[in-house]
């Protein structure tokens, strides 16, 4: 069952300026594996779309789960990772999530929808992704 429905859309431009005068923004943000993948790019510009990128999946999870960011769940709570196939992935108890990430020269958006699983269903996802 669909829970809910998140978007989120941001100037990566936005984002280079909140970098720029805000030195922790990284840490803040970006979950400490998340903080690996972004140092591993060598291009600052792939950095900024990474950084753009993963900030609009967490404002969209946020949106989907309700809460928005800061009352139940922050930054850290939500750690965005790639599958084999390059696919972002989020793990949620209680639920299966959908992301979608894209960028263009000047904007970052993505889309999460989280589908509400019981506890078994929720036990033979997680068995069936390892």
């Amino acid at each position: 069952m669909i829970y809910g429905i998140g978007i989120d859309l941001i100037e990566i431009e936005r984002v280079q300026r909140l970098n720029d005068k805000q030195p922790k923004l990284i840490e803040r943000i970006l979950s400490p594996g998340e903080q690996q993948r972004y140092h591993s790019f060598s291009s600052e510009r792939r950095k900024l779309e990474f950084l753009a990128g993963r900030f609009t999946t967490k404002e969209a999870f946020s949106k989907a789960l309700g809460t928005g960011l800061g009352k139940t769940v922050a930054f850290h709570d939500i750690h965005c990772y790639n599958d084999d196939y390059g696919k972002p992935c989020i793990d949620y108890p209680g639920f299966k999530v959908h992301v979608s990430i894209t960028h263009s020269d000047h904007y970052a958006m993505s889309q999460v929808l989280l589908e509400k699983m019981d506890e078994a269903a929720y036990n033979k996802n997680k068995k069936n992704e390892i």
